[in-house]
């Protein structure tokens, strides 16, 4: 079988959710590392999106209960499928696919709003990737989801460290604050360029960015969408695609 075909019918099983663990895994170990499988499977992603929203499976469905009703009809059902009948009716069916689809991503990109932009693109820190050492307390509650607690707690401390600080910021846009979340991360980044330090660094320009985005500027989000997205070191280079910053650049217009 042609392995371009079963790497695909893979990235289908992937967003159907009928991967086994190891396979999805493996999968993704394949995603992180090469682009091009990860635009294949954007692609695949909007096309099921296209599917659900415009009832793509109906129309191909009456195409091929067409198709079988006319070949039907033939005494030698054989005779009647040439390849020329069968090429018709599957370039129907492709033309079909090209016209929704492109319809879906027109309707992607002119509906796009910064909100969506954000909820599309926000998951919450894992803590367990934490590269500094947030103090208990505040650590504990963010743990466990408490991010009242969170932002409750750090405004009662005078002096916040950069683990202090980036964490709040998440709690903050966990509660919809998306302009404290801002004075957080902006605060951090300025300390660690006064103390000459880089802690958080990577983690609070994308937050950064999506919280800009929160609070619909766009513009501000843009040059840290763009600086993330053209350093594939970065951290968090594979959560920025192209389409994100398209969709960002037209919002920031």
């Amino acid at each position: 079988m042609n392995n371009n075909y079963t790497q695909t019918e893979q990235l289908i099983q992937y967003l159907d959710g009928e991967l086994e663990t190891a396979a999805r895994q493996d999968l993704e170990a394949k995603l992180a590392s090469e682009p091009i499988l990860a635009a294949e499977l954007e692609s695949l992603s909007l096309a099921q999106e296209a599917v659900r929203s415009y009832g793509l499976k109906s129309r191909i469905g009456d195409i091929h209960r067409e198709m079988m009703n006319e070949f039907a009809v033939d005494e030698a059902p054989v005779v009647g499928m040439t390849p020329a009948r069968i090429f018709r009716y599957t370039a129907r069916i492709a033309a079909i696919l090209l016209v929704v689809v492109g319809a879906a991503v027109l309707f992607q990109y002119y509906t796009a709003s910064n909100e969506q932009l954000f909820r599309d693109n926000f998951t919450p820190f894992a803590l367990h990737t934490t590269r500094g050492a947030a103090p208990e307390a505040l650590e504990q509650s963010y743990q466990k989801g408490d991010y009242a607690t969170v932002v409750g707690n750090y405004k009662n401390i005078a002096s916040p460290s950069q683990a202090e600080r980036f964490l709040y910021a998440n709690a903050a846009l966990q509660t919809s604050d998306a302009p404290a979340a801002i004075a957080a991360l902006t605060a951090l980044q300025e300390a660690n360029k006064t103390a000459g330090t880089h802690a958080y660094e990577e983690d609070a320009e994308y937050y950064l960015a999506l919280a800009y985005l929160k609070n619909n500027e766009a513009a501000k989000a843009l040059p840290l969408l763009e600086k993330i997205h053209a350093d594939t070191g970065h951290t968090y280079h594979d959560k920025v695609s192209g389409w994100m910053l398209r969709k960002a650049e037209r919002l920031a217009k």
